[in-house]
């Protein structure tokens, strides 16, 4: 799913009030009231709710989340996951069943105004 490594885990039991921002992969399992960004992987566990936006290179949501998000590379949405909120992202996966209610925008220039590293 995801080939770089996590850094920061939120567990199934936390509860973060405020933005979470990390140069690392991070993992939410639990609850953040705040925007989640990384420099890196964002992954949103099939438990987990999030009421901010989301920014990473490469996005999976399982959950359920509240927000925009922008993936630099790639957003993926599995069946489980839920998005209200709006979509920046060169390239988009969804599975059957995700629920999805913003607009989606696919920018090529995601990838070249935010490069990876190398």
């Amino acid at each position: 799913m995801v080939s770089t490594g996590i850094e920061t885990v939120i567990g199934k039991s936390c509860e973060v009030k405020g933005g979470l921002v990390a140069k690392g992969g991070i993992r939410v399992d639990g609850k953040v009231e705040g925007s989640v960004i990384s420099d890196d992987s964002v992954i949103i566990g099939e438990h987990a709710v999030v009421k901010g936006d989301i920014v990473g290179t490469h996005v999976v949501i399982a959950g359920k989340v509240s927000g925009d998000v922008t993936a630099k590379t790639k957003l993926e949405i599995l069946h489980t996951g839920k998005l209200y909120g709006d979509i920046k992202s060169p390239k988009i996966a969804m599975a059957e069943g995700v629920v999805f209610e913003g607009t989606c925008e696919m920018e090529k220039e995601l990838q070249e105004a935010f490069p990876l590293k190398k």
